[in-house]
């Protein structure tokens, strides 16, 4: 099993090293200047020969700090410019980001994106290690 959240946090961790990351829902709120990731939907698709199309829908909720000196819709600027120049594939899979849309919401960054690819089917069947063979003459 793959963790593609896992590795589009150590993307995010790529851009911005001492940034807070969140994987789960806080209930007391988020601390500022923090990303947090979840998945929104996946679907998967049968393909001939047992090969499976898989899709993640995938959000980025980026909370800017609120700092008197930088406004908060110019944080969201900055962090858009860079996610967009940045956030381009995942590394830690070899797999590439598609659909990006960023949008700014409340004083929030929303990013969502999809993660394609497609899966090999798994082989459960025991393979043969070990083969012995007597040989002989027939009738001889």
């Amino acid at each position: 099993m793959i963790d593609i959240t896992l590795a589009i946090v150590n993307e995010l961790k790529r851009i911005r090293p001492h940034a807070t990351i969140y994987r789960e829902y806080q209930e007391q709120g988020f601390a500022e200047a923090s990303f947090y990731v979840y998945e929104v939907m996946s679907e998967s698709q049968q393909e001939l020969m047992a090969y499976e199309y898989r899709k993640h829908h995938y959000c980025v909720s980026w909370f800017p700090k609120k700092d008197p000196t930088t406004g908060i819709h110019e944080q969201c600027e900055q962090m858009r410019s860079k996610l967009f120049d940045e956030f381009q594939r995942l590394t830690d899979l070899s797999l590439g980001i598609f659909n990006r849309e960023i949008k700014v919401e409340e004083g929030i960054l929303r990013m969502t994106f999809d993660i394609r690819y497609r899966m090999a089917p798994v082989e459960n069947t025991p393979k043969l290690t070990k083969f012995e063979q007597q040989g002989g003459v027939k009738h001889g």
